[in-house]
This record gives C-alpha cells, structure tokens and sequence, in this order.
C-alpha cells in the first residue's frame, strides 16, 4: 500500500537531529543584514545571544551570556584571547520603554570575567550594578566587531525587585557548576536552585497536568486566558540547595513561599523533546496547516499511523516522496520552535512559535525590555511583513509574549499555509 512506511522519516530525523541545541534568540546588526546575507560572507557574525540574569545581593546582578558566533575558523579566531583582539564589548542599563535614557553604561573585559570559547559558543559570566533607584530596565549588549566596522546588540528585560523566583535561585542539574536556564528539563532529572547568597530559602515547586492548546491565528480576534487547562497536581515544599529529582512529566512552577502571583514555569519531557514522537504529539501541530475536519479525522482514527500516512499522501495527491519532504520540514520546524520558545508550554504553542513553524526565521528582528517586532523581508510575491509580539507575564512565566493580531494578515498566512500544503517551502 502508498502510505506504507512513509512516517519512518521521523525516525531518520530522530537520529540526525539527536543533539541538543540550547534555547536562544537571534540578535540585531546594526546595518539590519537579513540572516540569509550574512551567512554567505566570510567575516565572523553573531548568529544567537541568550542573556540571564541572577540577584547577587542588594547591589549587584550576576550576568550569564552565551551567544553563537560564526565563521570563527575562517577567521582564525580559537581562544578568547582572539576574541579579544577582534571584538569590544559593551552593557548599558536603559529604560525599558520609549526614550532610550541610559541610566549606567559599561565594558566586559573578556580578560577580566569568566569567559570560555567552545567551537562556536561563548559564554561569559560578569557582574553589573543592581540600580536602586529603578524598579526595572533594559539591559543592552552590543558586541562590537573592530574589524568590520559593525555591531551586534541584544537587549533583555531585568527586574531589579526579583520578583520572580528564578532571579533570586539557579537552576542547577546534577554535576553542575553553572545554572541552568533551559526552560525544560528531561524527566529523571536531579536538579537543585541555589541562592546566591549561600543560605537556605523556603520554597515550593508546583507541578500541573497541561492540556494547553495551540496558539491562535494571526487573524484571531478571539480573547482566552493562557493558563486554562493546567491542572495542579503536586505541591513540593522544599528548601534552596536541597536537590529534587523530577520523576514526573508536566508543567512545573517554582514559587517563593506563598508568593503564587510570579512564579517560573518550566517543562519536565521525556528525552526525545523538542523532537516530537508521540502519535497524539504529531498530530497536534498540523492545526496550522489544516482545516478542522482533517484534524477531528485525525483524532478519531483507529489506525494513526495509517492516517496521518494517508494525510500528507492526500496533501500531495499520492506523491510519497514529496510527503516526505513536508514531514521532514515541517517537522524540523517543530523541532526548532520547541528549543527556542519553551516555556511553561511547548515552543509551538505559542504566539512566536506559530509564527516560526509557518514562516520560519524572521530576517530581522527588533527588540525592547518589553516588545519584539520581527520583520520578513519584501519578496516577489510579498511586501515586507511585520509581526509585533508585547511582553506580558503571567502567573507562570515572565517571558510570556502575545501576537498582536489582525484580521489583515490573511493576506500572507493563507498563502504561506498554501505553500506548504503543496510542497513549495522546503528546508
């Protein structure tokens, strides 16, 4: 029969795509090169930078910075002593929104801080001032390239309150002397959060069952509340330095004490995440791409398999081997979503996740202590489109970030939904 081993492509991209890659954003150039330009150049390029933060005590803020950067061996750079000669880097204390006043400025020394080059990763561990007289600001880096003549920039939100507890405590996994700052966790996983500040704190892990659902269209003028469907079924009371192992799958939310207002949500998966694998698992991405009746027939199959086979195969009018093609690329899509927008949810669900399964990498992307704008560059059926997502916390997570939508992007969605369903967007 057609449909006859057409899903052991996942399998093939399970083993092609076993290792794990670190959650992370894109940054900024100053000369706004789309992603696809620089990649064809030779001069080293920041790629990704993700930057954390951690309460040390009341005048100061532990940084941890990890960014990829590019093109390292064409340009003889292998240490950080290279680094060094070829890159400035500079923090800059701002306010979060409209004016950019910046309220303290200063240099990272690689020489001087906690600095390590593995292939193409850095990471880096430096102190900045925690500013009294703010509640809270933007923090800006900017990686300038001496040789180039150009910058790379990320800015990050810092709460100097702390009022999540993942700014006052790491996340530490067993045999770990940094934190970890994943937002998810493999189950069996022994993990302990640390205070800087050497002493035990009482604290509380929750663990929900989640039956959070996809994100909503661009087009959507509907209103939910996104913590419905998460389910408490545990309550861990625990102290900082204690070490838990996590033997349960789910959504877990770390809370200071009776503080259940800001907590930080996470994800315990099973060792095949941010790859899907599941029959149920596979199915619930396909939302974007399909009409209501393929996802209930979906569902209410008896044979999955043999369903989600026929699924693309209908897609594709037979044609196997363009089926093929879609799963692997729609799929690694998913893949990607999961390791850069996991949350309290999976990456996929989410506002920023929907829009990177359909469109893939924005070509630029503009960010504030409390927006990112992403922009897709004009093309010959497109004018240039633009996607602006607002930062609002939740319960669960100070990273929650919501589309603002409009009814006008139909317009480019249905198309790029097309153009998928026939096999022209290929990865």
């Amino acid at each position: 029969m057609k449909y006859k081993g057409l899903l052991s492509v996942f399998f093939v991209i399970a083993v092609l795509s076993s290792c794990k890659v670190q959650n992370k954003t894109a940054v900024n150039s100053d000369s706004l090169t789309s992603r696809k330009e620089m990649k064809k150049e030779m001069n080293p390029f920041i790629s990704a930078m993700k930057v954390e933060y951690i309460l040390k005590d009341s005048t100061e803020i532990v940084v941890f910075l990890n960014a990829t950067i590019e093109n390292l061996e064409e340009n003889e750079i292998g240490s950080i002593e290279d680094l060094a000669d070829r890159f400035r880097v500079n923090w800059a204390l701002q306010a979060p929104t409209g004016i950019k006043e910046k309220y303290e400025t200063g240099r990272v020394n690689f020489e001087e801080v906690e600095a390590s080059l593995l292939e193409q990763k850095l990471n880096m561990v430096f102190e900045i001032p925690r500013l009294r007289e703010f509640q809270e600001a933007s923090l800006s880096m900017e990686f300038i390239d001496i040789s180039a003549s150009r910058k790379f920039t990320n800015e990050s939100y810092v709460d100097f309150n702390a009022q999540r507890p993942n700014r006052r405590f790491g996340m530490y996994l067993e045999n770990q002397d940094m934190p970890f700052f994943d937002a998810y966790v493999n189950v069996g996983n022994k993990v302990t959060f640390k205070s800087m500040d050497g002493f035990e704190h009482p604290l509380i892990l929750k663990r929900y069952r989640t039956e959070a659902p996809a994100a909503l269209s661009p087009m959507s003028s509907s209103k939910r509340n996104e913590l419905v469907g998460f389910k408490e079924e545990e309550t861990i009371k625990f102290k900082s330095g204690e070490e838990l192992r996590l033997d349960k799958e789910g959504t877990y939310v770390l809370y200071d004490q009776e503080k259940y207002d800001a907590g930080y949500g996470f994800m315990v998966v099973d060792e095949r995440y941010p790859r899907l694998s599941e029959e149920e698992e596979l199915t619930e991405p396909l939302v974007y791409m399909s009409t209501n009746d393929e996802i209930n027939n979906l569902k209410g199959a008896e044979d999955f398999k043999k369903a989600l086979d026929l699924y693309f195969l209908n897609m594709t009018s037979g044609n196997q081997a363009l089926a093929k093609q879609i799963i692997r690329s729609y799929y690694r899509r998913v893949k990607r979503a999961n390791e850069l927008f996991t949350t309290y949810k999976e990456g996929w669900k989410t506002d920023k996740g929907m829009i990177y399964t359909v469109l893939g990498p924005p070509s630029r992307i503009q960010r504030n202590g409390m927006r990112e704008v992403w922009l897709y560059s004009q093309s010959a059926n497109f004018s240039e489109i633009i996607f602006t997502f607002y930062r609002k916390p939740n319960q669960f997570s100070e990273d929650h970030y919501e589309l603002v939508r409009y009814p006008e992007y139909g317009a480019y969605w249905y198309p790029f939904v097309e153009a998928w369903r026939t096999g022209s967007i290929m990865e």
